[in-house]
């Protein structure tokens, strides 16, 4: 797992699970909506990735609070193929329109070998692993990411142009781990500008462009600033660079994925790059410009269980390698988040930040956690509900 960098609380799943669902039924998305969102958190909170537990949440409720984010609506299968469609988000959370791309894309593939949908007009979808991990467990492989507001520099630049995306790819293992992927292609997010300031520390990394000197810094705390009642975002007006050329130009081929071959997708400079822009723009765009999953179901090609042995003699190949010095072990991609999610308990852990920003998203929303509690409570009885509850 992970390790713990802030201050976190322990939370029982099924309780968190249950006040993610009702907040977001409480602003008007319906129950399968909520429960994908509760899910998709959980699942981050579960890896042991913080950042992508609850504190993601964030990503959804600031273009809501703008007034972009329709919680209402219902993504729509606008077009299709055999082996591909697009989904207009209208408006929707990425947990939402990915986990229905998601859906499509293995059920375009079980029958046909292949499958890639497209996705736009959408905000945040969080934690991509969940929906490439939809397609691991139906004995696929995928890949998948969306594009963003414009985090980063170019590398060798000063201005803001390119995204922070996630990339996550997911293929089906025989009886060792499977091999999967899920990474940021940057350097870091606005998540880790907000951590260093809350606890009035550097960066993990100096890769922040100073914007008076052109020089690389990890002191966040110079450019970047808190937006209140949040935990996990913040804005920043230096923005992240790349400290290899090797990881820009991957930036750059996602970008290609999720919104340049997108029929309708916006790309990374179309959108605001400060992320409290939002509330100020007229006529904002969705934060993300575009999203993409390609998969593949291995089968069409050859016997699957070939396909198993292959990745399980390579996890061993890797596994059996000898550490250098520095290492007490070599790992396989993830492999923390994998053994996190296999060996999960009913409690994860949750920032302090993310969860206070989250009590004042409920309070600006109408509700409380209090009356989410009180509803908890009247669910599963007040000796059990002592047990797990937290204010």
């Amino acid at each position: 797992m992970a390790k713990v960098i802030s201050p976190t609380t322990t939370f029982n799943n099924e309780y968190f699970s249950f006040i993610v669902s009702e907040s977001w039924k409480h602003i008007g998305a319906d129950q399968t909506h909520a429960d994908i969102l509760a899910h998709n958190l959980l699942v981050g909170g579960l890896q042991g990735k913080l950042h992508q537990g609850l504190g993601v949440i964030e990503a959804v409720t600031i273009p809501y609070e703008a007034g972009i984010l329709d919680p209402t609506s219902t993504p729509e299968l606008e077009s299709e193929g055999d082996t591909w469609a697009v989904y207009n988000g209208k408006k929707s959370s990425g947990h939402y329109v990915c986990t229905l791309m998601a859906q499509t894309a293995i059920e375009k593939a079980r029958k046909h070998g292949i499958s890639i949908v497209f996705g736009y007009d959408h905000c945040d979808g969080g934690n991509f692993s969940n929906y490439t991990q939809m397609a691991m467990k139906e004995g696929m492989f995928a890949m998948s990411s969306n594009n963003s507001v414009p985090l980063n520099a170019p590398f060798g630049g000063m201005d803001p142009a390119m995204s922070c995306p996630p990339f996550d790819a997911a293929l089906v293992g025989g009886e060792e781990l499977p091999l999967v992927t899920s990474i940021m292609i940057g350097e870091g997010y606005d998540s880790h500008i907000c951590d260093a300031i809350v606890n009035d520390r550097d960066l993990h990394v100096a890769a922040l462009v100073d914007q008076e000197t052109g020089e690389l810094t990890a002191d966040a705390r110079k450019w970047g600033s808190l937006i209140e009642g949040y935990g996990r975002v913040a804005d920043c007006k230096a923005p992240w660079t790349f400290l290899t050329p090797r990881l820009y130009s991957l930036n750059i081929w996602n970008e290609v994925m999720t919104a340049i071959i997108n029929p309708k997708g916006k790309i990374a400079p179309e959108l605001p790059a400060v992320p409290s822009d939002f509330f100020t723009m007229e006529d904002a765009p969705c934060p993300v410009g575009g999203s993409y999953i390609l998969v593949i179901d291995p089968s069409h090609f050859g016997p699957i269980e070939e396909v198993k042995r292959k990745s399980d003699m390579f996890v061993k190949a890797i596994k059996k390698n000898r550490p250098r010095a520095g290492f007490n072990e070599v790992y396989i991609p993830d492999e923390w988040g994998l053994k996190a999610l296999a060996t999960a308990t009913d409690e994860h852990q949750v920032m302090d930040a993310h969860w206070d920003g989250f009590k004042d998203f409920l309070k600006r929303s109408g509700t409380s956690i209090e009356e989410l509690n009180a509803k908890w409570e009247a669910k599963v009885g007040a000796e059990r509900a002592a047990e797990t509850i937290r204010k």
